[in-house]
């Protein structure tokens, strides 16, 4: 007689119907992880100017320089796929004004994307490093120009290292009190270990850096109609967002570890500031930034009928408003 193996039976069949749904389901999430880095070249240079390469204690940080005159740093913001592309539209013409440092934050754009705990505190370290020692702010203190949560972390290098700063200029910055902060119950380690696992968490972060991800956050944050969002822009970011290891630092962000309380700071800071922001961006409304002005009595407030990006979207009228600010520094 034949020997055969026993089926499984009652309970015991379901566990092994899931099991095998599961490693299915898990085979073909890998599948989907492998295709999407199929096709994903390099990244194009955005900016003119000489480049460069800070070699910084936890990973490269690439940059790119350009004029003369008092130093300027532009700082991008945290999202899937950000880098120094965001000042493309302005990078040449501050240049004609001042000597502008565009760097790219660790983790993001064409710097090094080591797979490390990315926190409020590295970000801030690596702002006051590449002030004192490529912008050399000991010698001239710099201007800064950040955006989003980087905006909170130049706040909080100002307010440590007053020398080596003269002038923020931060376009919407986060850090206040009810501004979002993903996970719900779950601990910021539970959160951070998801979004960092190799299939589940690789998973999660290629439906945001997904080309239908990257367009609804951009036509709902960055720029006030999706339709402006052009193919170009587009292919951009998500060439971006799916370089090696681009993912450590947005798994961070998504899980929250990324935003820093400013409230105090910002309300105690010396440092002249002006405020920038974008009356349609739909995840940053007015409100926040007359909770900014509550805390600084006197803040001035640039606002312009754009998303969140009015440096990429109404260039002209950013850099006349930015400028004239700047300028006005000198005059004091």
């Amino acid at each position: 007689m034949a020997s055969h193996t026993p089926r499984p039976r009652g309970p015991w069949r379901m566990v092994a119907g899931l099991a095998v749904a599961s490693a299915g389901a898990a085979g073909a999430l890998a599948l989907a992880n492998r295709i999407t880095r199929l096709g994903v070249g390099e990244p194009e240079t955005p900016l003119s100017g000489e480049t460069g390469y800070y070699p910084w204690t936890q990973g490269a940080v690439r940059y790119t320089v350009k004029g003369r005159g008092e130093p300027l740093a532009l700082i991008h913001g945290i999202y899937p796929g950000a880098s120094s592309f965001e000042y493309r539209k302005v990078f040449d013409r501050l240049a004609e004004r001042y000597r502008v440092f565009a760097l790219d934050l660790l983790g993001f754009g064409q710097s090094g994307r080591p797979a490390i705990d990315y926190t409020p505190a590295l970000y801030v370290e690596l702002i006051e490093d590449f002030l004192r020692q490529v912008v050399g702010a000991t010698d001239q203190p710099a201007h800064i120009i950040a955006s989003g949560m980087s905006a909170a972390y130049a706040i909080m290098a100002a307010a440590r290292r007053p020398a080596y700063i003269s002038g923020l200029v931060l376009i919407e910055p986060v850090g206040l009190p009810g501004d979002a902060r993903p996970g719900g119950r779950l601990a910021l380690g539970a959160r951070r270990a998801l979004l960092r696992a190799p299939l589940i968490g690789e998973g999660l972060y290629n439906l945001a850096a997904s080309r239908p991800g990257l367009q609804l956050r951009l036509g709902n944050t960055a720029y006030s109609d999706v339709r402006k969002v052009s193919d170009d822009i587009l292919d951009h970011y998500y060439t971006m967002a799916h370089q090696p290891g681009a993912r450590f630092a947005l798994a961070d962000a998504l899980a929250g570890a990324l935003t820093a309380p400013i409230s105090a700071t910002f309300a105690g800071l010396e440092t002249p500031a002006l405020l920038v922001w974008g009356r349609h961006d739909r995840s940053a409304p007015m409100s926040r930034a007359r909770a900014f002005q509550e805390l600084r009595p006197g803040l001035e407030l640039r606002v312009f009928p754009t998303g969140g990006m009015p440096q990429e979207e109404a260039p002209d009228a950013f850099l006349r408003e930015v400028t004239a600010w700047l300028r006005s520094l000198a005059r004091v």
